[in-house]
């Protein structure tokens, strides 16, 4: 085996957000000209993040003397060994950036994730390599460690992980006789890890059930950092980076967002890590990797990070069936729909979901949510079709043919496995709703398993402006402004300022108050800053467009019953039986 890239980090400038990494270049590469190579991007998250730009220096020492290093291309340097003694680099990078993607170092903690810390040797990615850190204190990692070094087998192992450093609160646990963790990082107190870790563990038993009982790892870290806005988790091998609200404890919504939270990055354990689309099994970290796989990467296992909890027992069926309703709302009513498809916002996640602005409802989708709501209508078809486990059994036959393989899956893999679990040729789905535009029939979908549409009710609903808001110091900042929408037509743009409609001016609590009293149709007086001009836009205010609603039906024959019971592990709510 060839000799391991060691690197030891050292945090004693953390004060200052500052990490000094240093790598050691194995003896057997003395006397050779080496490129050193940053990644310019995290595996999972498809957006060129340009770690480079934390990199305050770089120095190459070999036996107490200073060798040169020069920039190579855009986030690599070269340097050039001595035969007879061995060479360091070491890099001071800053660590100031509160997500699971990026470094955030402090008095307190330090997240260390490694893609952002730790070039690799060009041409030696496949070699062992191991962390080391100096005098930092308790060390949680995701790769195998003897307390004091930890190791993975080849770089890519190395940046599919993270490290958090500090005496943080812990709870352990076991799924299917593996040890389960969860760390708890925050100065605002710390939230109730046992509830935490009771939720987790009925979540990944049902997401352990729904791949057959195979748990494909032999320890799995959750690392939770607490922060004052924001959410969100970034997947890894072993593990998961979250970043939640830290002073949401005992909150019920916010404890339901986490156990969604779990549920989705642990799924990613199979769907993503070892069941990999094709171009991500060996990505390049220096530029973008495209595939059209994400809307199943992301999408369905989105789909099931709802469904699963509700399975769990931890989530009511009528949360369940609120946050459905929500994400129909949001997908249908979404501009960018008519423009751009599944496979191609997966694709084009680099430029488009990862870097959104105020025009991005107009011009895309999100594969997330969009992705969720046509699995649910493929699951839907399938079990309709007689297919007792839906997507459930897809799953099951992918990960049987794909886990862990060392080609992944491809679009056409997928397919074949969807037509091979229906028993007929399922390639109008694909062509209508993943290269098409047409959303699936989902009142049909709903149907499936008991769910239909409740009458809304207009009269209680404002006219429809076709904005998104958010608060201002002075009026309503539209984030939004809907293609083809109220304000769309009259001139408005996302970006500007509504201060006063007819007068009156309006904030974002007073704003719905103020439209309910115009009749749809009217004609009104938008006052919007734009920049430094104030301007007047004629807006004719549209029909209103209340939040749809749905329900379980109130009684359902044998065969729905059945559908119903089979898909969410617990009889259809107008049967009577009350949930745990």
């Amino acid at each position: 085996m060839a000799d391991p890239v060691r690197y030891t980090v050292d945090l004693s400038k953390r004060l200052h957000h500052l990490v000094r990494t240093t790598l050691r270049v194995p003896d057997d590469l003395r006397g050779q000209a080496l490129r050193i190579v940053l990644p310019t991007w995290t595996p999972g998250s498809y957006v060129v993040r340009d770690y480079v730009h934390d990199v305050q220096t770089i120095t190459a020492t070999a036996g107490g003397e200073s060798l040169a290093i020069t920039p190579d291309g855009h986030t690599a340097w070269r340097v050039t060994t001595p035969p007879d003694v061995t060479t360091t680099i070491t890099l001071e990078i800053f660590g100031h950036s509160p997500t699971v993607r990026t470094n955030h170092v402090d008095d307190h903690h330090a997240l260390i994730i490694p893609p952002a810390t730790f070039p690799w040797i060009d041409g030696n990615a496949d070699r062992p390599h191991e962390v080391t850190f100096e005098d930092a204190g308790p060390i949680w990692s995701m790769l195998p460690s003897d307390g004091e070094v930890h190791r993975a087998s080849d770089y890519l192992h190395l940046v599919d992980g993270a490290f958090e450093v500090g005496d943080h609160p812990s709870v352990t646990w076991q799924n299917a006789g593996v040890e389960h963790r969860f760390v708890w990082t925050s100065r605002a107190g710390q939230p109730d890890l046992a509830t935490i870790a009771a939720d987790a563990k009925q979540v990944i038993d049902a997401a352990i059930d729904l791949f057959g009982g195979d748990l494909p790892t032999d320890a799995y870290t959750f690392l939770c950092y607490g922060w004052d806005r924001g959410g969100g988790g970034l997947e890894h091998r072993d593990g998961a980076t979250l970043l939640v609200p830290a002073h949401s404890h005992g909150d019920v919504d916010a404890r339901a967002r986490l156990q969604s939270l779990i549920a989705h990055e642990y799924l990613h354990l199979w769907n993503v890590k070892r069941l990999t689309p094709a171009g991500l099994v060996e990505p390049d970290l220096e530029r973008p990797v495209h595939t059209e796989s994400l809307w199943i990467a992301e999408g369905w296992t989105s789909y099931y990070d709802e469904l699963l909890p509700m399975r769990a027992g931890v989530w009511t069926s009528d949360r369940w069936l609120k946050s459905l309703g929500e994400s129909i709302d949001i997908v249908t009513r979404q501009p960018g729909r008519l423009r751009q498809t599944l496979r191609e916002a997966s694709h084009q996640a680099w430029v488009k979901h990862y870097v959104r602005d105020e025009n991005t409802i107009n011009a895309g989708i999100d594969y997330y949510r969009h992705g969720a709501i046509v699995a649910f209508a493929l699951d839907m078809h399938l079990r309709r079709a007689g297919v007792a486990d839906g997507l459930d059994a897809v799953m099951r036959l992918l990960w049987e043919r794909h886990g862990r393989s060392s080609d992944g899956y491809t679009e056409q893999d997928v397919e074949n496995a969807v037509s091979e679990v229906a028993g007929s040729d399922t390639g109008w789905f694909f062509d209508n709703h993943v290269a098409g535009h047409e959303l699936p029939d989902l009142v049909e979908a709903a149907a499936t398993v008991g769910i239909e549409p409740v009458p809304s009710d207009q009269t209680t609903t404002p006219p429809w402006l076709g904005v998104q808001v958010a608060e201002a110091p002075q009026g309503v900042r539209l984030t939004a402004v809907l293609r083809d929408g109220p304000a769309w037509a009259g001139g408005m743009s996302g970006g500007d300022v509504l201060v006063a409609i007819d007068g009156h001016v309006v904030t974002t609590g007073n704003l719905e108050a103020v439209l309910t009293t115009i009749t749809p149709g009217t004609t009104v007086a938008c006052h919007v800053l734009q920049g430094p001009n104030l301007l007047e836009r004629r807006v004719v205010l549209g029909e209103p467009q209340p939040a749809s609603a749905w329900r379980w039906s109130p009684s359902v024959d044998e065969p729905t019953a059945a559908r119903h019971e089979r898909w969410r592990g617990q009889p259809h709510p107008s049967r009577g039986v009350a949930e745990a």
